[in-house]
């Protein structure tokens, strides 16, 4: 299997003065006392362009060497200190390693052992019958991804979002575009989710190998003419696609073996004491009556008893940003299970040695690698100073990124189907009066009780819908427009143009968005001031020889 690990930093610009130096034959640069080995470059470099589909050429081997660098001026020359000591940096260490493990057990476990059959294959080619075009904005983490989408659903242009997110001039300069492409060609979460997009339509934050992309579905076109020849190029592919679909309920069948509903118990008072433990601060959990006991048991699973400690202390082993969506005893009660379930499967893991695979270290470090440079990312720019004068200058030049939500008001008739909205639409323009047909026909009973009108409200409440009636003059009439399964004929009432939010009110506001936008710029300047201090040599002849075949990426 081909592992990949993708760095935001191969985008970073620094200057590298090349300082005279004798390279023994296997080193590519020396960066102080820490040296980056040809192998090791070959090997990220490979699988930068198995993952992405770039072309090797030595502008992009010049961007992966001065990325590899700059990690290493971030590792090894800056001031770590707080990020070491940071008590989550720790967990999600820790988080990674057990979970690189427990993947290999999958994989070898469920995984490996899915078959497909030929008339399996031959079934999925002949739906495989449809070519896809679309547009995406890319993001390393969850966090950035979710950042994106909410400034996509608020109505921020996707084209200058795509300039900000992407330092590839193509990508930049048209929108995130990916051409066409078919089932087999990309990514398979980017695949399926965009196979499950109607035109126009954008998805949600996906998690790919590479990171995360918020998709946009541009075009879909059939294909009719299947051949046989091309069923045999492309049958490799249809079965992975194919294995990646039975995932699912292999999975099932293992996890079935391994835990067994009838022999787990939990105490439910218990339950109830840990949600309340949880939702307290440090604070008030030292002050609080609430005692959470190494006796008491919260879990029992065959003859084996789980203290409430136990439970706890497991818990607070997950990292933040799964720890905080549990905020309900219903989301709890699904935790502790899986809490539970990990851990038969860790034993699993221990029995068969998987931990100490060399795959699975190497898996676990490249992640620990991603985790710390997204926790310095986070420390360069919470440290970042930028002058008054730079974000007045921004948040002039942005105006549209810091003023209060445009607002309007609609009428809205919403049915099930085109063929009733078709007929609707007609007795409107027949005459019959706009608020008694969305009394009489309207499924959202909120606004037909009131003749189908909507107040105002902020724009993006309208969300894939709001730029056409925010185009659309007071008084006229659109549709019908497919909205998900229904069909909607909209009359806009009235627009009030947001107006624009003091400096002085948002002024931290500005400076995020200002950081997010210029992130790449504050990160050059940051490294730049570390290589003052740190000699770095290139071998730039054996950098500019390596032999890269395309063959190997295919």
């Amino acid at each position: 299997m081909r592992l990949f690990y993708f760095s935001f930093l191969i985008f970073i610009n620094i200057s590298i003065q090349f300082f005279p130096q004798s390279f023994d034959s296997n080193e590519l640069a020396i960066v102080g006392s820490q040296k980056i080995f040809t192998q090791d470059f070959i090997t990220r470099y490979s699988d930068y362009l198995f993952a992405t589909g770039v072309k090797d050429n030595l502008i992009a081997r010049q961007a992966m060497l001065n990325g590899m660098i700059s990690e290493l001026l971030l590792s090894y020359y800056d001031d770590n200190t707080s990020i070491l000591s940071n008590e989550e940096y720790s967990r999600e260490i820790n988080w990674v390693s057990r979970q690189s493990s427990l993947a290999y057990l999958k994989d070898q476990e469920i995984y490996a052992k899915i078959t497909v059959s030929e008339e399996e294959l031959r079934t999925a080619f002949n739906r495989v019958n449809e070519n896809l075009s679309a547009s995406h904005l890319y993001a390393q983490t969850l966090e950035e991804a979710e950042y994106l989408y909410n400034l996509v659903q608020i109505g921020v242009d996707w084209d200058n979002l795509a300039a900000q997110v992407f330092s590839d001039s193509v990508l930049r300069n048209n929108g995130g575009y990916l051409g066409s492409f078919t089932w087999g060609d990309m990514d398979p979460a980017f695949e399926e989710a965009a196979y499950n997009l109607k035109v126009g339509e954008i998805s949600k934050p996906i998690q790919t190998k590479t990171g995360y992309s918020i998709i946009r579905l541009e075009n879909r076109a059939s294909n009719p003419l299947l051949t046989e020849y091309e069923f045999q190029n492309k049958k490799s592919k249809l079965e992975q696609g194919l294995k990646i679909k039975k995932k699912f309920e292999y999975e099932k069948k293992y996890l079935e073996s391994i835990f067994d509903e009838t022999r787990y118990s939990l105490n439910q008072s218990s339950l109830e004491k840990i949600i309340e433990y949880l939702q307290l601060s440090d604070i008030q959990k030292s002050e609080s009556n609430i005692k959470i006991g190494c006796e008491i048991v919260a879990v029992k699973y065959d003859n084996i008893n789980f203290s409430e400690k136990f439970i706890v202390d497991q818990l607070n082993q997950i990292p933040e940003y799964h720890r905080t969506r549990i905020n309900s005893a219903e989301i709890l009660k699904t935790g502790i299970k899986g809490i539970i379930m990990q851990q038969l499967l860790y034993e699993e893991v221990i029995k068969k040695g998987y931990d100490k695979v060399p795959a699975v270290i190497e898996t676990a470090n490249k992640k620990k690698k991603q985790i710390f440079l997204k926790y310095k990312m986070q420390e360069v720019l919470t440290q970042a100073q930028v002058a008054d004068s730079s974000l007045i200058k921004f948040y002039v030049k942005n105006p549209e990124s810091f003023k209060y939500p445009n607002e309007i008001s609609i009428q809205e008739i919403l049915v099930e189907n085109k063929s009733k909205a078709d007929s609707i639409y007609k007795l409107f323009l027949n005459g019959e009066e706009f608020g008694k047909l969305a009394k009489t026909f309207s499924v959202r009973k909120a606004s037909a009780n009131n003749d189908g009108v909507i107040d105002y409200s902020d724009i993006a409440k309208f969300g894939s819908i709001r730029k056409q009636l925010w185009q659309t003059d007071v008084g006229k009439v659109i549709g019908p427009i497919e909205i998900y399964s229904f069909y909607g004929i909209f009359k806009v009432l009235g627009k009030r143009d947001g107006k624009q939010k003091p400096f002085s009110d948002i002024k931290e506001d500005v400076e995020s968005l200002y950081k997010f936008e210029n992130k790449k710029l504050l990160l050059e300047n940051h490294l730049e001031k570390i290589k003052q201090t740190v000699k770095i040599s290139v071998n730039g002849k054996v950098l500019s020889s390596i032999n890269f075949l395309e063959k190997d990426f295919n």
